[in-house]
């Protein structure tokens, strides 16, 4: 498939049929890897990102980390 990029304002933006947002699960937000020779795209992964999956630990069991690192 060969599209056309779009200008909007000073940047360009290319815009993705509905049967492959759909195909793929693209919804408001995507992830681009650069990788040699081009780049991928795919679907924004939900949740929390490692760090904000450490601070949620360490907050809700800083209890149970402070008896761990005296025993």
């Amino acid at each position: 498939m060969r599209k056309k990029l779009t200008s909007i304002g000073k940047s360009r933006a290319l815009i993705i049929p509905k049967e492959l947002l759909e195909l793929y699960g693209f919804s408001e937000e995507i992830e681009i890897e650069p990788v040699d020779g081009g780049l991928i795209l795919r679907p924004a992964r939900t949740g929390l990102s490692f760090a904000e999956a450490k601070a949620k630990l360490f907050a809700e069991k800083r209890d149970l980390l402070a008896r761990l690192s005296d025993a």
